[in-house]
């Protein structure tokens, strides 16, 4: 009598066939990812873990689900002021440590600013503190508030990142490298720390029994970002390295889980990194590989055997942030005279790119995030570098061959020559909304028939310092000229409502530079009576709750902003 087999043909969803193959992802959802137990909009919830942690985070606000969100740190929707936490050791060494462990080296004072860094919570205050006990301070708040939240918290979803990390020489965890945002790289201090299962699997126990004896009745969720690497500090190609990570993280998970009624395992993962319909990689049953799949593999096998080799990938601990990413790799070393120079947020970054497509050399492009420019994250200076951008380490280097670029042309008495291009004072994604709070607090009676005077009020109130930038490299002689925003606010359903007074918005500030006598190229107007349709110029990223990104344009956006202005700064 032949024995029945251990696979039961009633549960769709242990085959792949129909618990994968016949869903069609993206539009339809995967059955049966039966948790153990269920987590309703009105329990309370806390979360930490890496980038996407935020996403899950911003997502549970916005469904009106009980998440715990820090009030130390408002800038990111988190439950903890830490900020992003790739590593279950960079949570666990909170509970655990000492002060002075933690402290010995994380800590960076740097003279310029005269402010002091915290390396280990560098998103908490990105520009700084005015003493090493304001810092310490902060980190004292940090930890009551976290051991607070936890406290008042029926689940916690943890998201494992990295398995890479930087650690000093008492095994305290950085969230990136020492330098790379704040402070100095010292290998003395400093060195990397690739985590392996074991290591993972007993802080991930260690974190579970010190948040249980915060709250014993608290349940965790575990999570894998899907997010690849950034980049690799090893010596792997970043996309080996990336499989490992997430491999190791995975099986953690996955052990973790096993046995426990209080822990549960969310496939974010999975529901990311699964193949897609129509994968040139795999058959219709989206598992057999075909032979197009094949291919593609063996040509990187033939590559291999014929000894050809690949260039290093970059070892630079980066942020989230892939636009600053690549303005740090560019090579600056031949910036010097160059007569057109780019100082902006991650617009002038993608519009950087576009005049090297078209042959056209510059200086510069991204220096901040638009909010280290709105939200004046950075200080003036009375000498040639202007200011001082504070929003980072990364800021700061960005800057530095800016201002030597031009203090060169200035030198050379070339200045008649040299054409700056900015976007310092725009940034509408930011400041249009602080011009509405700023209205609503200041002139309540006139948000219906917002005019003129209220922009030029509202400038010399809240933005006189980023004009300042810009003018004073205007008195140092530089031909300048200010670029506006995008368009595509007005091409969007989640936006379109704001368009009228992002338009305005821009609209106002291409008066007040024209009355200073700075010339302004409004962009926005200009692309609207030119292009009839808009779509095919915008930006295809659509962000993880389903939002389209309406800040930025797509390439042929920038490729075409850069093609109108190359004739005016060559007339």
């Amino acid at each position: 009598m032949a024995l029945a087999l251990p696979y039961d043909s009633s549960r769709d969803e242990i085959f792949w066939r129909t618990a994968v193959a016949n869903i069609r992802t993206g539009l339809e959802n995967f059955n049966m990812l039966t948790p153990k137990f269920n987590i309703e909009p009105h329990h309370r919830i806390s979360s930490a873990g890496s980038c996407f942690a935020l996403h899950i985070g911003n997502w549970l606000t916005q469904n009106n689900y009980s998440y715990n969100r820090s009030q130390l740190n408002l800038d990111e929707v988190s439950s903890f002021a830490f900020g992003n936490i790739y590593t279950p050791r960079s949570l666990l060494q909170w509970f655990v440590c000492s002060d002075e462990e933690l402290s010995q080296h994380s800590v960076h004072f740097e003279a310029q600013s005269s402010r002091y860094y915290d390396l280990l919570l560098p998103r908490a205050a990105e520009t700084g503190y005015q003493s090493l006990d304001e810092l310490l301070a902060f980190r004292t708040l940090a930890m009551e508030e976290t051991r607070a939240q936890l406290a008042q918290s029926e689940s916690f979803i943890f998201t494992l990142g990295l398995i890479e990390a930087w650690i000093d020489c008492n095994g305290i965890c950085y969230p990136s490298c020492p330098g790379v945002k704040f402070g100095e790289y010292d290998p003395e201090k400093y060195q990397l720390k690739v985590f392996n299962y074991q290591e993972i699997f007993s802080d991930l126990s260690e974190l579970f029994q010190q948040i249980k004896a915060v709250n014993p009745d608290i349940r965790f969720v575990l999570t894998v970002s899907p997010v690849p690497l950034t980049a690799t500090a090893t010596d792997d190609h970043v996309l080996v390295a990336n499989g490992y990570s997430k491999s190791v993280l995975r099986a953690v998970a996955g052990a973790f889980c096993q046995g426990r009624d209080d822990v549960s395992y969310f496939p974010s993962f999975e529901l990311i990194t699964t193949p897609l319909p129509e994968d040139f990689r795999y058959l219709e049953n989206r598992r057999t590989v075909s032979e197009k799949g094949v291919g593609y593999v063996m040509r990187h096998w033939a590559e291999l055997l014929n000894g050809k080799q690949t260039p290093e990938a970059s070892h630079i601990e980066a942020a989230c942030d892939d636009e600053m990413l690549d303005a740090i790799k560019k090579d600056t070393s031949s910036d010097l005279g160059t007569l057109l120079t780019l100082i902006g947020d991650s617009h002038f970054g993608k519009l950087a790119k576009s005049f090297e497509r078209l042959g056209q050399s510059c200086c510069g492009g991204m220096v901040m995030n638009g909010s280290g420019f709105a939200q004046h994250k950075f200080t003036l200076t009375r000498d040639a570098d202007i200011m001082v951008p504070l929003e980072s380490a990364e800021s700061r280097r960005l800057w530095q061959p800016i201002v030597n670029n031009l203090d060169s042309l200035c030198k050379a008495q070339r200045q008649s020559e040299s054409w700056v291009l900015t976007n310092i004072g725009l940034q509408t994604h930011q400041t249009v909304s602080t011009f509405v709070q700023w209205m609503k607090a200041e002139r309540p009676d006139r948000l219906n028939q917002i005019g003129m005077e209220d922009y030029v009020e509202f400038f010399d109130a809240k933005m006189r310092d980023q004009m300042t930038i810009v003018f004073r490299l205007k008195e140092q002689g530089h031909r300048i000229l200010v670029i506006s925003d995008t368009p595509f606010w007005q091409c969007f359903d989640e936006s379109k409502g704001m368009a009228p007074l992002m338009m305005a918005y821009m609209d106002a500030m291409e008066y007040v530079w024209q009355q200073m006598g700075v010339e302004f190229f409004h962009a926005a107007r200009i692309f609207n009576e030119e292009i009839s349709d808009p779509m095919p110029y915008a930006s295809t990223l659509v962000y993880s709750d389903g939002s389209p990104d309406y800040f930025h344009g797509g390439d042929s956006y920038y490729d075409w902003l850069a093609g109108k202005l190359l004739p005016l700064l060559k007339a």
